[in-house]
């Protein structure tokens, strides 16, 4: 369906992609437009963003309250649905006819409650335990595209007149979550991105989550859910709450991270940190350690200098001299992008050309965006010089340990699947494989 463009979310056309995994739909209907800069927050041009009017129009035909009270008592009601509350719900505020969703409302906002300490069972709550919640909350707006709509209105609700600065940011924090996995649907994209953009005042404390989660919401819209069958995990979902406060070179696409550093790093065609850190794996011994790739660093090392390397580049004083902490945060980072470095609309025909050496290199080099290939040839080339006789002695790694360990960093399965996904790794290895012993990569000499 055809419409001329007017603005954010008025679309030139749009397309439903319907997943299903038994009779559970894990993708909702999409609303595709053309892209826009993300960097910069403009006035919503959807009649529901603008106009007074449109917006009770719309909370009249969509939110759950009887057609049968008078106008002025409506409009307390609806007042009243929208505004934060330490008291349960007794309906879905969205009207639906669906009576699971109808049953899956009402559990859904007392974790909602409990997650932002609304309500007595919340307010001790360990940092584990809250993250829990909100694991719980994502993954289930993640996987069912019908519960999204009253995810989002539901935390509307709860950061609408919340005197409670901890609650309110919170609740602003798992907003940037949502929106980093999922978007809402079509009927509602244009309510919520008028919400968003009323928050995005400079004077508010909050206008910093607003307008990350203005900026996603466009994001979102344009390329629909997060694509993969693993859950949420608390270390990628704190990390993901704080990107509204703290850009990150983490979790981000590649455009992000060529963006962010254009100012820091104007001169690099790569990504800093991911060339960064193949220097610091070589420099530290990497070339000789036993196992390299395949053993993972210390935990609480990687994490320390994956926190040093988000705030900018490290001192002079590198905070890990193990190259098995470098490596395995190299992995990290390719792992974390937010789509795979190879996108996944070429992953079916690496899988069916995985051991055509030719095929494989015109897939990298002819089918992929630049800076994608760029990356994709940088690493084959870096994991190439671990391929001497002598270092191969060293490390105990050859071309198929390397293809084993790179291949879900390079690779990334793009439906739900868990049997088919499990099938598919030993296409994946092969094809990181052949990449690995064929694949030339000579142009990349001196390239950063």
């Amino acid at each position: 369906v055809s419409t001329q463009s007017t603005g954010l979310l008025i679309s030139p056309g749009f397309v439903c992609v319907c997943v299903c995994v038994g009779t559970t739909m894990v993708n909702s209907t999409l609303l595709c437009f053309p892209s826009s800069k993300l960097s910069s927050v403009r006035s919503p041009t959807s009649p529901i963003g603008l106009k007074k009017d449109k917006e009770k129009e719309f909370a009249h035909k969509n939110f759950n309250v009887p057609k049968t009270f008078l106008p002025i008592k409506r409009e307390g009601k609806i007042a009243n649905m929208l505004s934060h509350s330490k008291d349960s719900i007794k309906e879905p505020i969205l009207r639906t006819p669906n009576k699971d969703m109808k049953k899956l409302a009402l559990p859904n906002f007392k974790t909602l409650q409990e997650y932002m300490g609304d309500i007595k069972t919340g307010k001790n709550l360990t940092e584990q335990e809250r993250n829990k919640r909100a694991i719980e909350l994502v993954d289930r707006g993640w996987r069912n595209s019908m519960l999204r709509d009253e995810l989002f209105m539901q935390l509307i609700k709860q950061t609408t007149r919340n005197p409670k600065p901890k609650s309110l940011e919170l609740g602003w924090r798992l907003m940037a979550a949502y929106l980093y996995y999922f978007p809402p649907t079509v009927r509602f994209q244009s309510y919520l991105e008028g919400y968003l953009y009323k928050n995005t005042d400079p004077v508010s404390e909050i206008s910093k989550y607003a307008t990350y989660c203005h900026e996603r919401l466009a994001f979102m819209v344009e390329r629909g859910p997060k694509i993969g069958p693993e859950k949420p995990t608390e270390k990628t979902l704190c990390h993901i709450m704080q990107l509204p406060v703290k850009k990150s070179v983490f979790a981000a696409t590649l455009g992000e991270v060529m963006t962010l550093q254009q100012y820091t790093h104007p001169n690099h065609h790569l990504p800093w940190v991911l060339t960064l850190l193949a220097e610091k794996i070589i420099e530290f011994g990497g070339h000789n350690t036993l196992g390299i790739f395949r053993v993972p660093g210390d935990i609480d090392m990687v994490s320390a200098l994956k926190a040093s390397l988000d705030s900018g580049e490290p001192s002079p004083h590198f905070p890990s001299t193990d190259p098995s902490v470098c490596a395995s945060l190299f992995k990290e980072w390719l792992r974390e992008l937010y789509d795979p470095v190879i996108p996944h609309d070429q992953y079916e025909v690496c899988l069916r050309s995985c051991e055509n050496a030719n095929y494989c290199a015109s897939i990298i080099n002819e089918q992929l965006p630049n800076v994608n290939r760029l990356v994709v040839t940088y690493v084959i080339r870096f994991l190439q010089s671990f391929l001497t006789d002598e270092r191969k002695e060293a490390t105990r790694m050859n071309a198929d340990n390397l293809a084993m360990v790179f291949a879900p960093n390079l690779l990334r399965y793009p439906g739900t699947n868990i049997q088919e996904m499990m099938d598919n790794s030993e296409s994946e290895m092969k094809f990181v494989r052949t990449l690995i012993n064929n694949l030339d990569t000579g142009y990349m000499e001196g390239v950063v």
